[in-house]
């Protein structure tokens, strides 16, 4: 009982220390920003829940929803509208043709922006649900963004991403 006071506590002064910086940054979020994390921080939560029992499971939780969160909010701030549209559609024709290390390629001559996905591995979840892990690359002005990332087939046929993490 005593750790996890502690570990709360930690957790609110770490969050309470960096408010004011935190308060500008929400005042000047567009509504992609505002997705990217919201949508972030809601994989994060999900799959983050999966792991561990009572304390654990409320650390790797609340851990996750804060790094999916970041992950989002960047991935939104550095991506234009349409340079989510394509790495999405990208994702999904990659994610269809089941085809393990094919690579895929998008291209925005509006923002410059271009990027690759490749599925990794098809696995199937205990319900019997077909998932596929695979690798995403998007090159910016300023550098390459890449991570793994995984996602689930629906009942609608319609792949649902689990998680995506760029890093």
């Amino acid at each position: 009982m005593k750790a996890r006071k502690m570990i709360i506590g930690t957790v609110c002064a770490l969050a309470v220390s960096g408010c004011a910086q935190t308060t500008d940054r929400i005042r000047s979020m567009n509504w992609m920003e505002v997705a990217g994390t919201l949508g972030g921080a809601a994989i994060g939560g999900y799959a983050g829940a999966q792991f561990g029992g009572g304390l654990a499971q409320t650390m790797f939780t609340a851990t996750s929803v804060m790094v999916g969160g970041g992950i989002g909010y960047i991935g939104a701030r550095m991506m234009s509208q349409r340079d989510q549209a394509l790495h999405n559609e990208t994702t999904h024709k990659a994610l269809a043709s089941n085809t393990p290390g094919t690579p895929y390629h998008w291209n925005n001559p509006e923002s410059g922006h271009s990027g690759m996905v490749r599925t990794m591995a098809s696995y199937r979840r205990s319900d019997g649900t077909t998932c596929q892990q695979y690798r995403a690359s998007v090159v910016f002005e300023d550098g390459v963004a890449s991570g793994n990332g995984s996602a689930c087939m629906q009942a609608n046929g319609q792949w649902l991403a689990m998680n995506d993490s760029f890093n």
